[in-house]
């Protein structure tokens, strides 16, 4: 195995603690339109484009035409919770990047995130010049766990993808960060232990001695 030369980023529960506004903005759309919301708290951090929780997850009686309206609404909500108060970063996030700037690690961001949420969290939070390159769910025709953000990553890096490792917080995510052929460590900012068992390693956050001492082995392999 090649060492890790690039690492590609989630955003939701890996750069930006979302949980709580995507719940919240979820609960709204839906008591505005009489739909139900089940389970809202695995809804709000499952990795999947809003489209596929609509369709797959809450199973909306909706027309493909009305479900892209409600997830424009819903995705509306919140970033306007963003603009109207901000959002937080996942502990040590900053310096993860600051680390891997000064050990010549180019970084991406891979989030199934509308692009218009995902700069919108870049920018809040200071981040986006630490990231070379930026995918998301509008530049791929398919989600995670389809390797298809990653694999667009690792191309716009320009890193051979067995050469890039993936941070992430959700299981679709670390299924494709492996359909990708990438290893991937798992933060437990959404998910339990055991619903993370795939990936390669796991960490509270980054401030978790856990985080530097994965990234390390996987500089060193090969």
């Amino acid at each position: 195995m090649n060492p890790v030369r690039a690492l590609i980023f989630d955003c939701d529960g890996v750069v930006v603690d979302s949980n709580r506004l995507h719940v919240e903005t979820w609960k709204e759309t839906a008591a505005a339109h009489g739909y139900p919301m089940a389970d809202p708290d695995h809804i709000g951090k499952c990795g999947l484009r809003t489209i596929a929780v609509i369709r797959e997850l809450l199973r909306w009686p909706v027309t493909e035409e009305e479900a892209v309206a409600l997830g424009e609404e819903k995705e509306r909500r919140y970033r306007d919770r963003i603009h109207a108060g901000g959002i937080a970063p996942i502990p040590g996030i900053r310096e993860t990047l600051e680390r891997a700037a000064a050990l010549g690690l180019p970084c991406a961001l891979g989030s199934s995130a509308p692009p218009e949420n995902a700069y919108l969290c870049l920018e809040a939070l200071g981040l986006a010049s630490c990231f070379r390159a930026v995918v998301t769910g509008g530049d791929v025709s398919r989600g995670k766990p389809d390797p298809e953000i990653f694999l667009t990553a690792a191309a716009k890096l320009g890193i051979f993808p067995d050469s890039c490792l993936v941070v992430e917080d959700a299981p679709a995510g670390v299924e494709a960060a492996h359909r990708a052929g990438m290893p991937a460590i798992a933060l437990l900012t959404s998910h339990t232990p055991a619903e993370l068992a795939a990936a390669d390693a796991l960490a509270r956050d980054f401030l978790d001695p856990a985080f530097p001492a994965a990234l390390a082995r996987f500089l060193r392999r090969g």
